[in-house]
């Protein structure tokens, strides 16, 4: 009897089917092992590829979230472009306003219209809407029991004028906003803006429904000019957060978990989640899933919406079932390992594409950090401008006196008394026209204050020199507490606040008095300038180291100055780390003061004695400067000192005066930025052809540092426009 072998069994048995049997085995538990290996990095790639996608899709939902809400505010604006037009918000118009508009904005319930009244218009307000609207309209409070309770005793109140639809929330009308603390708090802030303000999460009962959303008050102001403006009351709307994302995430919904909190409080309130899960901001921080979280900017807040994907790929999984069947033999092996090489080439390309787009995001985000850099640089450049036009004018208006008085006098002695101070008021401006300057580099960081100790006797005196013929004008009395008291601050920024005491001091007091003197406190002096003057009422002193700020009464008594002076003073303390302040009452004075630390009198510098400036000098002095009355200015000052004077415009001149003088200068004076050169140029010119170095004086109208660096690799020495003709007399006489 023959018994039957298995197929198997003779393949493995048979010498010469065996190795052919074990190969075919190999190869196909070589293309087994390659499909799972190939699957395994299909189902990643997949899953990256999935996680791009919506990344993608939560990011344009997002997009979509902003639009929406920046829609739902910007409608407030268009409400309250009614009330320019008819002057008034009436219910009617609301409801006429979200029939036509709002109905396509998702999540708002409702608009108010809120009236700015004071406590004298209240009862005619109440009597004016009873008789239009309705009779039984009054301003009132809730209490925490919820009962409403008529207002008073305010300066002014914020009813709701017009309400639709009749009952929002807590809303109802005559209802007064600003009872409610967290309500009273936006209205500030968007009074105090001028821009929407928007409150925290609120809960919101609306037609028997509890709803969780907010509210957003965008003010109305009467007048064009900031000084102008009148706050006359704010549109008010209510939205549901619900609402506001019931468009979004759809399409995913079952994929994506969204958590919507406010990202700038510190305790950072939950304000929306789709998952019960999520309850609180810790659940979102403490969540190890990966998650993305998207800004979303709403009026004065900023809100972080956190976005939770699950990218699970279960019913993907299934699809490796077919490849299975597919290994039976190499050329499906081969198609697959292809396939796989296809998918990791495809792999490389997005890693690389999300690199340059990486690298793209990092190009934008400098760009916007350059941007940011020169609009901040453009800002203090206007505001030094401003600052100039506001101090100089000081100076120049004495020097335009004292020149008039000098114009009418033929009194020898009373000519060179004015002369003198002139060129006192000229050393002011001078020094203040510097102190401005540093201003703007102390700002950006790059200069630091120059302290010194210093006797503060002498700027005072300077001081009263300066202002005493404008008091005299006024026939107001300028007296001076004199002190030996020595002190350590920078006395160019310190001599700056004090002028702007004295210049208001001055400027708004019609009659009596103006003291400036100091006294001792505790580990510092306080320097105190004290006027008969108009004073300042409480409102006026909230606001009185604001930029351009000036009250009514202060504009009525004079019309000069920008109102910049105080601003200008509170940056110098800050500068300086001082402590300033002041006391004033209306009608009776005010007193300004700053407070500077003690100096020691060791370290006091001895004043440079005058020089006499008749003394000749006899030297031979080449002058650089390409501006023609500046050179006849410097040649004319130069012989007066007795000083042989070559002057040189350009570097062609320079080339024939080299071809005609053999023996160098004995010092130079070059300006430093000429028309297509720099004098700096033209003094290595002059050393290089005489082979030796001169004593060189730059004078430039930059503080530029790499100009100083420039002069001191040329071994020159640099002086700052305008330049003292005593500063000048006394390096040439060296």
């Amino acid at each position: 009897m023959i018994t039957e072998t298995p197929l198997f069994e003779r393949l493995f048995k048979q010498k010469n089917t065996r190795f052919e049997a074990i190969l075919a085995l190999s190869v196909l538990a070589l293309g087994l092992v390659l499909s799972i290996i190939g699957f395994s990095e299909l189902q990643a790639i997949s899953k990256e590829r999935l996680y791009l996608e919506t990344e993608k899709y939560a990011r344009a939902q997002v997009e979509q979230i902003q639009t929406k809400l920046n829609i739902s505010l910007d409608s407030l604006k268009n409400v309250a472009s009614l009330h320019s037009t008819t002057g008034e918000i009436s219910k009617s118009q609301l409801a006429e306003f979200i029939a036509t508009d709002t109905q396509y904005h998702d999540g708002t319930l409702g608009l108010a219209w809120v009236a700015r009244v004071s406590d004298e218009q209240k009862e005619q307000f109440e009597k004016d809407v009873q008789e239009q609207e309705d009779l039984s309209f009054h301003i009132h409070e809730v209490t925490a029991h919820g009962l409403p309770v008529s207002a008073s005793g305010k300066q002014e109140y914020f009813p709701i004028r017009s309400l639709f639809p009749s009952s929002v929330g807590e809303l109802s009308l005559g209802l007064n906003m600003a009872s409610i603390p967290s309500r009273l708090k936006v209205i500030n802030n968007a009074k105090k803006s001028q821009q929407t303000a928007i409150t925290q999460r609120l809960s919101i009962f609306n037609k028997d429904q509890h709803l969780l959303g907010f509210q957003a008050f965008h003010p109305i102001f009467t007048g064009d000019e900031p000084w102008q403006k009148q706050l006359v009351g704010f549109v008010v709307g209510v939205y549901d957060f619900s609402a506001l994302f019931s468009g979004s995430f759809e399409q995913e919904n079952s994929q994506l978990t969204i958590a919507l909190y406010d990202g700038n409080s510190t305790s950072q309130q939950l304000l929306y989640a789709s998952s019960d899960e999520i309850n609180t901001v810790n659940d979102i921080k403490f969540n190890k899933n990966d998650h993305w979280t998207f800004p979303i900017v709403v009026a004065d807040k900023q809100w972080l919406l956190a976005v939770f994907p699950q990218t699970s790929l279960a019913g993907s999984a299934q699809t490796w079932w077919p490849y299975i069947g597919l290994l039976a033999g190499s050329l499906i092996t081969l198609l697959l390992t292809v396939y796989l090489f296809i998918s990791l080439v495809k792999s490389r390309q997005v890693s690389e594409l999300s690199t340059d787009l990486a690298g793209t995001t990092t190009q934008l985000e400098v760009q916007r950090q350059l941007k940011a850099e020169a609009d901040r640089a453009n800002l203090a450049k206007s505001q030094l401008l401003r600052a100039a036009s506001h101090d100089l004018r000081q100076p120049l208006h004495t020097i335009g006196l004292l020149t008039g008085l000098l114009k009418d006098s033929t009194d020898q002695k009373e000519q060179q008394h004015l002369t003198h101070r002139i060129t006192q008021a000229v050393d002011g401006m001078n020094t203040m026209f510097g102190a401005l300057l540093d201003i703007s580099l102390l700002e950006s960081g790059s200069l630091q204050a120059k302290a010194s100790h210093f006797y503060l006797q002498t700027v005072l005196e300077k001081l009263i020199i300066e202002f005493e013929i404008q008091a005299k004008q006024k026939e107001l009395k300028l007296d001076l507490v004199n002190t030996s008291t020595c002190v350590f601050t920078d006395p160019s920024l310190l001599e700056q606040i004090l002028r702007n005491f004295l210049s208001n001091a001055i400027r708004y007091t019609k009659q009596g008095k103006v003291v400036i003197g100091c006294r001792r406190i505790n580990d510092a002096v306080r320097i105190c300038v004290i006027d008969t003057g108009i004073g300042m009422s409480a409102e006026s002193q909230t606001k009185l180291f604001d930029e351009f700020y000036r009250d009514e009464q202060a504009r009525q008594l004079s019309d000069k100055g920008l109102g910049l002076g105080l601003s200008i003073v509170a940056k110098t303390v800050d500068v300086l780390g001082l402590n300033s302040g002041f006391k004033s009452q209306l009608s009776k004075g005010s007193t300004f003061y700053v407070d500077v630390p003690y100096g020691d009198e060791q370290w006091v510098k001895e004043p440079m004695a005058e020089v006499d400036v008749l003394a000749s000098l006899h030297k031979n002095i080449w002058l650089i400067e390409d501006d023609e009355d500046t050179r006849f200015g410097m040649e004319q000052l130069l012989n007066h000192w007795g000083c042989t004077v070559t002057a040189i415009a350009s570097g062609t001149e320079l080339d024939v005066v080299l071809q005609q003088s053999p023996t160098p200068p004995d010092k130079i004076v070059a300006d430093y930025q000429l028309i297509n050169e720099t004098g700096i140029s033209l003094v290595q010119q002059i050393q290089d052809h005489f082979q030796t170095t001169i004593p060189t004086l730059v004078v430039t109208g930059t503080t530029n540092a790499h100009v100083s660096d420039e002069v001191e690799t040329a071994n020159g020495e640099l002086m700052i426009k305008p330049v003292k003709s005593s500063d000048l007399y006394l390096w040439l006489s060296r």
